[in-house]
């Protein structure tokens, strides 16, 4: 098992190489089971890991909020606002919704 090391990575709100992370590479494990009639082993492969150990201390984001931005994705509204507003002049979404009975 190989050991983690500590990289900077890049802050996903201000872009600057502010992060400090340990850094797991992807690795192949082995699992043995044992019974009265023989054992086997598993081959399975680990993917990269990477544990934020800070937050940005550039922008002042903590360090929750770099991990989760990391982990699920920043969120941009403005982008969200301008797609809405492209399909509702396309007539693909309404702002009312009727139904009909």
């Amino acid at each position: 098992m190989s050991k983690p090391e500590n990289v900077t990575l890049r802050c996903p709100f201000c872009d600057k190489e502010t992060i400090n992370a340990y850094y797991t590479p992807p690795m192949i494990q082995s699992s043995t089971s044992r019974a009265a009639t023989g054992r086997k082993t598993i081959l399975y492969q680990r993917g990269e890991r990477y544990e934020i150990l800070s937050g940005c201390s550039n922008c002042g984001k903590s360090q929750n909020e770099v991990k989760k931005a990391l982990k699920e994705g920043k969120e941009d509204t403005e982008k969200e606002k301008r797609i809405l507003e492209r399909l509702k002049q396309q007539g693909i979404i309404k702002d009312e919704i009727i139904t009909k009975l």
